[in-house]
């Protein structure tokens, strides 16, 4: 299990900040599920979203990098992050059917944090509202995969 630290979201950045951990906590999930025996049968689909998170964690440091720097420190009110952290504690010795129920919960999470977030960088940067939407339907289209388990 990896610890995450979730920042308050006070500005664009820290929101970034944010994202970036809830994309580190989802590839510790789904590498642990992967590697446990007893989810042998959804081995491959953890490791596929394993790697799609960590791709999502590149493409969201790229954009902080290359893309938001005048942004970074616009203020933000109203949206309080602990609504969004997700348990990232996987069940040890979880059936298929629990790991999925577990990793959809988490996606949902994810979800919502990234649809929610999508409104404010509307206001402040197109580009960044744009990959904050197709964030949150891969964690949707991640969620079915996971019920469907």
């Amino acid at each position: 299990m990896v610890e995450c630290e979730f920042p308050e979201c006070t500005t664009f950045g820290s929101v970034i900040r944010f994202a970036l951990e809830l994309e580190k906590g989802a590839v510790a999930v789904y590498d642990e599920f992967a590697k446990d025996s007893k989810l042998a049968a959804g081995a491959e689909t953890f490791k596929a979203l394993a790697a799609s998170h960590k791709k999502r964690g590149d493409l969201l440091e790229y954009t902080r990098r290359e893309k938001l720097n005048e942004m970074i420190q616009e203020p933000i009110q109203d949206l309080d992050a602990r609504k969004y952290i997700p348990d990232l504690k996987a069940p040890k010795g979880a059936d298929l059917k629990a790991a999925g129920k577990f990793a959809a919960a988490m996606e949902v999470k994810s979800a919502m944090f990234y649809g929610d977030t999508s409104q404010f960088a509307k206001n402040l940067l197109s580009e960044a509202a744009r990959i904050m939407d197709k964030m949150a339907k891969e964690n949707l289209a991640n969620k079915a995969k996971m019920e469907s388990l």
